[in-house]
């Protein structure tokens, strides 16, 4: 039975820490989505972040939450480890949820978490936020335009520096992988399609430091590259996409924001001027422009996907990235890990 709704969303936030508080609270200020009680169960963390929002709504315990309040979503940004446990009780208390990515870290729990979903009739969106960054959601409709083609090669890079996820004990090439990389796993199939068969190959020059070369193959027939690795700095730019077309057009996409288009240009000869409608072309924002759609936030993605889940909500529609596209990502991201150089074919 769907919910009657209202012009905006009631938001219970389960998760009060930095990336809360620096990411998803400022996004949902820019979207339709009243967020109207915290949760977490450091409760010095829940009271400082209700004070600072000004929301007296403050819980250590999503079952006290979930009982005494009226809510249309939760949004939870805990980790992957109690996201299947918490998602399930929010929605067999009739909620939607959110969850950040990636929803779960074995894709047997991912599984019963879209079980639940389905039998409660409930939404579980998942928090893949490149999806409507600026420069990644441009490179989609240009790829989507019928003189682009279908897709037929993608490469992929994001790299970055050591951290370690906040919900594993230990950095491991695979919690490098789901947490670090994930997102490119969603985003290469937002693109491409599902991934029908993977290869990767690991390097490692300390306990804390790898990198995979992944080969992919397309369930669309399309062929990919992807790279990750941790062997760089946090402190600079590190991702990197390109999609190529059957009709010899491309785009590329790097650090999120510089789009670039290359139509089937023809070759340099005499006197060669520049065709506007066949020469390359590239766009970026303009930052000295101060416009709240200007914010890092909306290039990013964060703000893009909040207002999504609320529109889709608002009307009682599903709402994307969902638990189908989660289970996808975690199966590709312990796919990779276990390769070690052979093909492992995947299904969905």
């Amino acid at each position: 039975m769907t919910k009657e709704r209202g012009t905006r969303l009631r938001a219970g936030l389960v998760g009060c820490g930095g990336f809360a508080q620096a990411a998803l609270i400022p996004a949902m200020r820019m979207a339709p989505i009243d967020l109207v009680a915290v949760c977490d169960r450091d409760q010095e963390r829940a009271e400082a972040c209700g004070r600072l929002l000004r929301i007296p709504a403050i819980y250590t315990s999503l079952d006290d939450l979930l009982a005494r309040e009226q809510l249309d979503v939760v949004i939870m940004a805990i980790g992957p480890d109690v996201y299947p446990e918490l998602a399930e009780k929010a929605m067999r208390a009739g909620v939607d949820v959110y969850v950040e990515k990636p929803p779960a870290v074995t894709v047997d729990k991912a599984l019963r978490m879209r079980e639940v979903s389905r039998e409660t009739g409930r939404n579980l969106a998942v928090g893949f936020m490149k999806r409507f960054a600026t420069g990644y959601r441009m490179a989609r409709e240009l790829a989507s335009a019928p003189d682009f083609g279908r897709i037929m090669h993608l490469t992929a890079r994001i790299c970055s520096g050591v951290w370690t996820p906040v919900w594993s004990s230990e950095l491991t090439p695979f919690a490098f992988v789901l947490d670090h990389s994930v997102h490119y796993l969603d985003l290469i199939q937002f693109y491409a399609g599902p991934v029908a068969s993977v290869t990767a190959e690991l390097s490692q020059a300390s306990n804390e430091r790898f990198g995979y070369a992944v080969l992919l193959r397309f369930q669309s027939g399309a062929t990919g590259l992807l790279e990750i690795s941790n062997y760089e700095s946090r402190g600079v730019p590190n991702e990197r996409i390109q999609l190529m077309g059957s009709e010899g057009n491309s785009v590329t996409v790097e650090n999120v924001s510089r789009v670039t288009y290359s139509r089937n240009a023809p070759p340099m000869s005499l006197g060669r001027h520049f065709d506007p409608a066949a020469d390359r072309v590239v766009w970026e924002p303009n930052m000295t422009n101060i416009s709240p759609e200007n914010s890092s936030l909306v290039h990013q993605g964060y703000v893009g996907e909040m207002r999504h889940l609320a529109d889709m909500l608002l009307s009682n529609r599903p709402a994307k990235p969902d638990i189908d596209d989660g289970i996808a990502a975690v199966q590709l991201a312990h796919a990779i890990v276990a390769s070690n150089g052979q093909r492992i074919e995947l299904s969905r």
